[in-house]
């Protein structure tokens, strides 16, 4: 019967213009002086109880409260997206977990779905019921689809570029650094859009963070510097980079030859003024992933496969003959010893370009870098102490 009566008193009631125009203000004061007692005793009485999920939500007067005529729920629009924020159960996207070092590099998760209310549909339920006394709305609900499936992630997560170097026949301390420097940059989500810093990624090389004295090249000659051998595994991203398709925005080659790269194709790095720096638009992110293996430096980029594949092309323009080696006398050496300490080594004059593919037909040959090498004048050094005969003297 009450609902009835709720029904019948707001069909029928008219606002005054002297309550119009108060602006609402003192509504319950207003409701007694205009109202009859008994449909605002029924108003104060009435109750509205709206069942999420698991959780109820009850409103009464003041939030409900009577307007022209009709009964109705204060700020319900911001009081239904209450309601589904608190009982919002949000979809979870599939996953990747990286491993650098292993041959399957990508562990998947599942997606799962969410769970919310149809915010639209419970506010016309709640404006339904206020109109015609109902006391309890239950919210509908709907499935909240993830973003992210574990097939997007696969897809996104190809093989697309490899490129390795031989570092086995390195000094021990040389290996070392060329290890820890893989292991400093391990893997990295380069975004679309984003530039890739080298130094950025494997900090400073110093003692401090365990780099040790190995031959590096400056300015043209061979010389014992911290961190020696990791120019190495600059240029070994450089390359998997180009053949990936990403822009280089800074490279320098070295002043001398190396063996493990085509001239034209290393770049040096150091903690100060140069570094190696590869941006990113190719309109999809890409993981970096590096590794040592069986003394090799590896690596790899995935990333989703596009229609264009590259190839590396090195052009020698020339061979710059070093000078005649130098003969250096010394004490240090017995006479008739004679010790290379500078092996001699051409340079070169050489042109880098980068050729794309598609549907296995040439579409477009970039040069990169001309670059000049100089060459390395050998030193021997030649022993002139005298050679001393031990004596052994009778007793």
């Amino acid at each position: 019967m009450r609902q009835i009566k709720i029904k019948k008193y707001i069909l029928c009631l008219v606002l005054p213009v002297a309550f119009i125009a108060t602006g609402f203000h003192n509504i319950k004061n207003y409701a007694s002086a205009y109202y009859p007692p008994e449909s605002q005793k029924i108003l104060n009485d009435y109750t509205l109880t709206v069942s999420a999920f698991d959780r109820k939500y009850k409103f009464s007067y003041p939030e409900i409260d009577l307007s022209a005529g009709k009964v109705y729920l204060k700020n319900i629009k911001e009081v239904v997206n209450g309601i589904y924020y608190d009982t919002l159960v949000r979809p979870v996207d599939a996953q990747v977990k990286v491993f650098p070092t292993s041959d399957e590099p990508f562990k998947y998760t599942e997606s799962r779905k969410g769970k919310g209310i149809d915010e639209e549909k419970l506010s016309r339920q709640i404006e339904i019921a206020l109109s015609i006394g109902q006391t309890d709305v239950k919210a509908e609900t709907i499935d909240l689809l993830p973003s992210v499936s574990i097939s997007q992630l696969k897809e996104k997560t190809k093989l697309i570029s490899s490129f390795s170097t031989d570092y086995s026949t390195s000094s021990e301390e040389r290996k070392h650094n060329i290890e820890l420097a893989v292991k400093y940059l391990g893997w990295v989500k380069i975004a679309d859009g984003e530039t890739f810093s080298f130094n950025d990624s494997v900090g400073e090389r110093t003692e401090k963070r365990g780099f040790k004295q190995a031959k590096i090249i400056m300015d043209g000659n061979y010389i014992d510097g911290t961190g020696g051998g990791v120019c190495q595994v600059s240029s070994t991203v450089y390359n998997a980079a180009l053949t990936a398709g990403l822009t280089v925005t800074e490279r320098r080659p070295h002043s001398l030859l190396v063996s493990y790269v085509e001239p034209s194709f290393d770049a040096m790095v150091n903690s100060g003024s140069s570094d190696l720096k590869l941006l990113n638009k190719t309109g999809e992110d890409v993981y970096m992933l590096c590794r040592t293996l069986n003394g090799k430096i590896e690596v790899r980029i995935f990333g989703k496969v596009g229609k264009s594949t590259y190839r590396r092309v090195s052009e020698v323009q020339e061979y710059i003959s070093p000078p005649e080696s130098e003969e250096v006398e010394t004490e240090e050496y017995c006479l008739g010893e004679r010790v290379v300490k500078i092996y001699g080594k051409k340079g070169a004059k050489s042109i880098a370009y980068l050729e794309r593919y598609e549907d296995g037909k040439l579409a477009e040959r970039k040069k990169l870098s001309s670059d000049t090498y100089s060459p390395v004048k050998g030193v021997t050094m030649v022993g002139i102490a005298p050679l001393i005969e031990e004596i052994e003297e009778d007793e």
